[in-house]
């Protein structure tokens, strides 16, 4: 009788399968390569403001032309309706699902509740320091590059450019080339439902301590 041992790593590997998160195997020796984001992985993103703004999350019917749902932080994940708090994320340069998402690289987030939607910015923002407000919409590019978001990630480790868990980033949106301002939570909602910061664009990364800053997490 021959006796089959299974590698630890493909043990590992196999536990993952069908996880929403995609893990990729480490390329060296050791977990330096473990985690690394790719497309079409399904994430969170906590924003950062005083170590906890909450996580990206859409929440109710959006007033705005042509948007589909509201866009807040809530304080807990997914607490509010099935994934309002899932983000899948597709590349809006072509690149193929499975390869590594990288530092600078071109983005669609698209939210996971009901039929999914896109993340957009739509109409100017009356909150203090805000450029634009940040809805969904049911189809990429509802104005030019209202739906892409120029991804960016502060540190990482190894430094390689690749994004990993645990990762910040910081999210540009592409329109008006590049110019519709970083992803920021702006003021306590007014959203029902576990709402916790309005979210909006700003012109700088950081428009107040870590508002602009998101940590990438699997979703579960």
């Amino acid at each position: 009788m021959r006796i089959r041992f299974v590698m630890p790593a493909l043990a590992a590997a196999a536990a993952l399968t069908g996880t929403a998160f995609t893990f990729t195997a480490p390329t060296t020796a050791g977990s330096s390569a473990l985690h690394e984001l790719t497309y079409g992985s399904k994430i969170l993103l906590q924003n950062q403001y005083q170590g906890d703004g909450g996580y990206l999350d859409t929440n109710g019917l959006s007033q705005q032309h042509g948007a589909t749902y509201d866009v807040s932080t809530n304080q807990t994940p997914n607490s509010r309706g099935p994934q309002t708090s899932v983000w899948k994320v597709v590349s809006a340069t072509g690149k193929a699902n499975g390869s590594h998402v990288t530092s600078g690289d071109v983005v669609y987030l698209v939210n996971q509740y009901s039929t999914g939607t896109y993340l957009d910015t739509n109409g100017h923002s009356t909150r203090s320091g805000a450029k634009y407000d940040v809805s969904t919409t049911a189809t990429k590019n509802r104005g030019p590059g209202t739906s892409k978001w120029h991804i960016f990630g502060e540190t990482s480790s190894p430094a390689d450019g690749r994004i990993r868990t645990d990762d910040v980033v910081n999210l540009l949106n592409d329109y008006g080339s590049a110019n519709g301002g970083f992803l920021d939570a702006n003021g306590v909602s007014g959203q029902q439902g576990g709402a916790k910061y309005d979210v909006t664009t700003s012109h700088y990364t950081d428009r107040g301590p870590g508002t602009g800053s998101w940590k990438v997490l699997p979703a579960s």
